[in-house]
């Protein structure tokens, strides 16, 4: 395995983050588990793009470089076409000139969009073994567009995964009968886990 470093390198066009993602900002990966340095986040619509291929990355594959695309893949940009925001992934025992890090300053308050909730997924309860090792307690927070993990904590990718798809929505307040009003909870997809996380407005 692995560990990846996500670095972006150039802003292409206008961050629209409330605070906009700037070269040098990062995230790592190691053993499945996602880490954000302290004073840094990650546009929760630009980690849709990563998510997919950091696992892969994150492995040691047999094929000829020529044979498989993974070798030749090492940037991604964010999805939105006015931000153009560019991340390169470094693993472990590569050279490559990386921006340096310096912390985002905190995001202005009040938020432009007060419809918005900010979210915290908490690990509630696990009923088996953690391969990652997340614990009760474990989380992360949702502000805006911008996924903050605690300094000097992790949180696995595939429960990670698990939860994307459903935080959007969650921001936003749900009409009467819309199923999502009520479940507040996801399981990660480990079946040897079974991590059991809740979704809650702050």
């Amino acid at each position: 395995m692995y560990e990846l470093t996500v670095v972006v390198t150039k802003v292409l066009g206008t961050c629209s983050s409330e605070v906009p993602m700037k070269p040098g900002d990062y995230l790592t990966v190691r053993n499945g588990a996602l880490r954000i340095p302290e004073g840094g986040h990650i546009c929760l619509y630009a980690l849709q793009s990563l998510m997919p291929v950091l696992t892969t990355k994150e492995r040691r594959i047999g094929e000829k470089h020529s044979d498989d695309w993974v070798w030749r893949v090492h940037h991604v940009q964010c999805p939105d076409p006015e931000g153009r925001v560019i991340f390169h992934i470094v693993r472990s025992g590569e050279k490559a000139e990386m921006p340096p890090y310096t912390p985002s300053e905190p995001c202005p308050q009040p938020q432009t969009d007060p419809s918005l909730a900010d979210l915290r997924v908490i690990v509630e309860e696990v009923r088996g073994k953690c391969t990652s090792g997340m614990q009760p307690g474990d989380g992360f927070l949702l502000k805006s567009g911008r996924l903050y993990i605690p300094a000097g904590r992790h949180f696995c990718l595939y429960a990670l995964q698990a939860t994307l798809p459903l935080l959007p929505a969650k921001q936003r307040a749900p009409l009467d009968g819309d199923w999502l009003a009520r479940d507040n909870h996801i399981i990660c997809p480990d079946p040897a886990g079974n991590v059991v996380l809740r979704i809650e407005r702050v």
